[in-house]
């Protein structure tokens, strides 16, 4: 099984921070499933991409701006990516990416996968148009984190990570089982507009599955660092952000 791409960690890092805390946008099952008495029970699954596309296309429609909006400026952000990666070339690269060859492929790509991140300038600013301020900060988080992602992998023009490829592998056949681990040891049930009021003791727990990934992770340090930085930008978006400060 080969590494994950950027795209399945992101939903698979989502997936974790979404089984700790009860991420839902207002727009969800409460709203969907109107005749259910109880609540359903904590699901890991419902802060996804589709929960989060779907949430956005409701808040756009509620300011009558046409929800297709979403997908169409995302399509855009493919067709640039396109353009500015070689993308063919770059995806029979990253199969034999290893400690032996990452410099000489990174270096060879790292300047269009920094030029990439412009990319998504113009679905973000459409996000914008559509979500309130308050939630707008969830998407720059994202998007922070997956430049952040791109500056430490190339990095040093690409020797400052170590790329084992063998324990790479392994962790990516694992990854599902330790974020699910790591998080059904430690679940917060908050809502989703709870972020900005968080206890210690939720930072705390959040800290915990945090390490619990990390150290898990700990023989695929690419995979580790990447769980790290996405901690790193989603804590900043919480009350916990000024309790660790």
């Amino acid at each position: 099984m080969k590494a994950p791409s950027s795209g399945t960690l992101l939903v698979l890092l989502i997936i974790l921070i979404g089984a700790t805390i009860r991420i839902k946008a207002q727009t969800t099952a409460r709203n969907i499933n109107n005749n259910d008495a109880t609540e359903s029970p904590l699901d890991p699954m419902e802060f996804s991409y589709f929960t989060l596309w779907k949430y956005t296309e409701t808040e756009c429609e509620k300011k009558g701006i046409n929800g297709s909006v979403i997908t169409t400026t995302w399509i855009g952000v493919r067709n640039c990516l396109r353009k500015t990666l070689d993308v063919v070339q770059f995806n029979m690269d990253s199969l034999r990416l290893d400690l032996d060859t990452q410099q000489a492929i990174l270096q060879k790509h790292c300047p269009n996968l920094m030029k990439a991140t412009n990319c998504f300038e113009p679905f973000m600013k459409t996000v914008k148009s559509c979500v309130p301020e308050s939630n707008y900060e969830i998407y720059e988080a994202l998007k922070g984190w997956f430049s952040s992602v791109m500056e430490h992998v190339c990095r040093d023009n690409g020797t400052y990570i170590k790329y084992d490829k063998a324990k790479h592998e392994k962790c990516s056949a694992e990854m599902g089982a330790y974020i699910f681990e790591c998080a059904a040891l430690n679940i917060i049930d908050k809502q989703y507009e709870d972020r900005k009021s968080f206890t210690e003791e939720d930072c705390s727990m959040l800290v915990r599955v945090k390490n619990c990934l990390v150290n898990k992770l700990n023989d695929c340090s690419v995979f580790s660092m990447i769980a790290q930085l996405f901690y790193d930008h989603f804590i900043k978006i919480t009350s916990c952000n000024q309790k660790t400060s």
